[in-house]
């Protein structure tokens, strides 16, 4: 296998600041050990049953200034499948090689994806885009699983732990919008 540089990033090479640490922290109890590709595969019909029966405003609802709606949760997740199916790729093909982070607040605001009328659509585009990656994942060795990028806030991330982190990033947004709908009796 031919050998890419490292990248040679300062924060790379620091201790993770104590918000990435907690959020890594948080995941990972979210998956409490469990199986990432169970996880993940289970993932997007576990989206589409929490938001059954809802409405468009419903959905457009924030539960409280500047926490996400619904719908903007759930546009999120469609933005993550896309990007993190990159990254995959990525260190897979290119190992070691720098991944860009990316403001997610900003995507979410940028995309309108609390304007969208209807989720359903893009729930169908989340379930299609994460059986591809689990398609991919699967064809690899597991060896190659080991291989990794170095993420500009994390530092070195091997694909493994990249499932790892999705998993449990899956879980917790779907506690997100069940507290939605708990707190206004959905």
């Amino acid at each position: 296998m031919k050998r890419f540089p490292r990248s040679r990033t300062k924060r790379a090479s620091r201790a993770l600041p104590p918000g990435i640490r907690a959020y890594i922290q948080k995941t990972d109890r979210y998956r409490a050990g469990r199986d990432p590709i169970t996880l993940m595969k289970a993932a997007p019909a576990k989206f589409a049953r929490a938001v059954a029966g809802l409405s468009a405003s419903q959905m457009r609802r924030r539960p409280t200034r500047g926490k996400w709606s619904i719908s903007e949760i759930i546009g999120h997740l469609y933005d993550t499948e896309v990007v993190y199916g990159y990254r995959y790729r990525l260190s897979l093909c290119e190992p070691g090689l720098p991944i860009q982070s990316y403001d997610q607040a900003r995507w979410v605001e940028e995309l309108r994806h609390r304007n969208r009328a209807r989720v359903k659509p893009l729930l169908e585009r989340i379930r299609v885009a994460r059986e591809g990656t689990l398609e991919m994942l699967r064809q690899v060795p597991r060896r190659n699983w080991k291989r990794y990028g170095v993420h500009s806030e994390r530092g070195k991330e091997s694909v493994r732990r990249t499932m790892e982190l999705i998993a449990g990033h899956d879980l917790n947004h779907l506690d997100q919008i069940k507290a939605i709908r708990k707190k206004f009796g959905w």
